[in-house]
């Protein structure tokens, strides 16, 4: 292959790994092959060997691409990678919905025992699942168009159906209960969320996204009827484990609180388990940005109430003798330890948080200036609008004129007059 279809292929395994999609390139003859449904044939049957999924593979022929739906309702897509003897083996994932009515429906074709039921549900529970294999099969078409040439290929689609023979008696399902299918998975998904709590506590918003990313590909445990219920009930339970471990940050609770609050009544308003997904990644987004904006546990006790106290009530008395009065310490004392610590004035980092105010405000709202002075504890708008100048280099009008700008431009890309050369 050409090194830019190496990249390709690299890049299309790349975005399939991370949208939680197995992809496993092997030589025949190969082993081992229980990676293609984790380990569930060899778990549930007895005797259960690989000849059948063997033989299909040693049928694969060059430049075309398989589309592979099994007995369980699981597709693979195989290639053979040009000038190599390497296979590409890519799945499971599921194109439908794993409802407890089709679960159901499963069992009873397959005839699955009760106590081999709960592992065949946790396998489903691991697998990718898309409302339709569109896009799916899009990115192989795209791939194939680019390491076999376009048009120069062909695609099948195919029953694997290697267990038919299998459940047409109860004799060959193994009688073991306690599988070790469902232990992994369970392990799996409390250590994606152990990784996800841990990028969110360092602010880390990229990586806890791509983890999330992951985690939202899988499907959840049906415990009702309603598989909205079961989505809604997992994100408020995500959402406690994320205010828990923002606030042991150091993130005071009353930042925490009501976003915490918003969060639930935002998860109760979902009309669908989509929603409910895209709400979980806007939940770590919010909280990462809250450890990185109001983290204090590099502070002492004292410094992190005074902090705390300035963002809760910019409008308060937050001057030095104030906040001493208030927290019952010397004066002096409390400015030596707030620059040393903070590594500027008190009054200055007062001026800051109360300047970064009212720049939200003018951006997000059309109070007046004077409001707008008011609401950042200035009452006087001259001397509001003085400070705003110095520590920004343009007046608090001048300000929202610029911001409304770019918002328009954002938002109507291209409406700017173009240059006349």
């Amino acid at each position: 292959m050409r090194k830019i279809e190496q990249v390709l292929l690299s890049f299309v395994q790349d975005l399939l790994k991370n949208n939680t999609i197995p992809v496993n390139c092997i030589t025949l003859p190969c082993e081992d092959y229980s990676w293609l449904d984790y380990g569930l044939r060899a778990t549930i049957l007895e005797n259960h060997d690989h000849e059948f999924i063997q033989m299909y593979f040693n049928k694969i022929k060059t430049n075309t691409i398989y589309y592979l739906k099994d007995t369980l309702h699981c597709t693979y897509t195989i290639l053979r990678i040009p000038d190599s003897p390497i296979l590409m083996i890519c799945g499971p994932v599921l194109f439908e919905e794993m409802s407890p009515a089709r679960l159901k429906e499963v069992f009873r074709k397959m005839k699955i025992p009760e106590s081999q039921q709960p592992v065949l549900q946790g396998f489903y529970l691991r697998l990718t699942s898309f409302p339709t294999p569109t896009v799916y099969n899009n990115i192989f078409i795209t791939l194939g168009n680019y390491i076999f040439g376009e048009n120069k290929y062909e695609i099948i689609y195919d029953d694997f159906n290697d267990m038919d023979s299998w459940y047409e008696t109860y004799v060959h399902y193994s009688n073991i209960e306690d599988s070790r299918m469902n232990i992994r998975m369970i392990e799996e998904r409390y250590a994606i969320e152990a990784q996800i709590l841990d990028a969110v506590a360092r602010g880390n918003e990229s990586k806890a996204i791509n983890i999330i990313s992951k985690l939202n590909g899988r499907n959840l445990p049906y415990r009702l009827n309603s598989s909205l219920r079961d989505s809604k009930d997992y994100a408020i339970a995500f959402n406690t484990l994320l205010r828990k471990t923002v606030e042991q940050t150091g993130v005071h609770p009353i930042h925490i609180d009501a976003h915490s609050n918003q969060n639930v009544k935002l998860i109760e308003q979902a009309s669908s388990r989509e929603q409910c997904s895209a709400i979980q990644l806007q939940l770590v987004r919010n909280y990462c940005r809250m450890v990185r904006k109001y983290t204090l546990k590099d502070y002492s006790l004292l410094t992190q109430k005074i902090m705390t106290y300035i963002s809760a009530d910019l409008t308060s008395d937050l001057s030095l003798n104030a906040m001493a009065e208030l927290l019952n310490v010397n004066a002096s004392y409390l400015s030596t330890l707030f620059k040393r610590e903070v590594g500027i004035p008190l009054t200055d980092y007062v001026n800051r948080q109360r300047v970064e105010q009212a720049k939200k405000l003018l951006t997000v709202t059309d109070f007046p200036i004077k409001s707008i002075a008011e609401k950042c504890g200035i009452p006087d708008v001259y001397y509001f609008s003085r400070m705003f100048k110095k520590r920004t280099g343009c007046t608090p009008k001048a300000y929202r004129e610029q911001a409304g700008w770019e918002q328009r431009m954002v938002a109507n890309p291209g409406t700017q007059n173009d240059p006349i050369y």
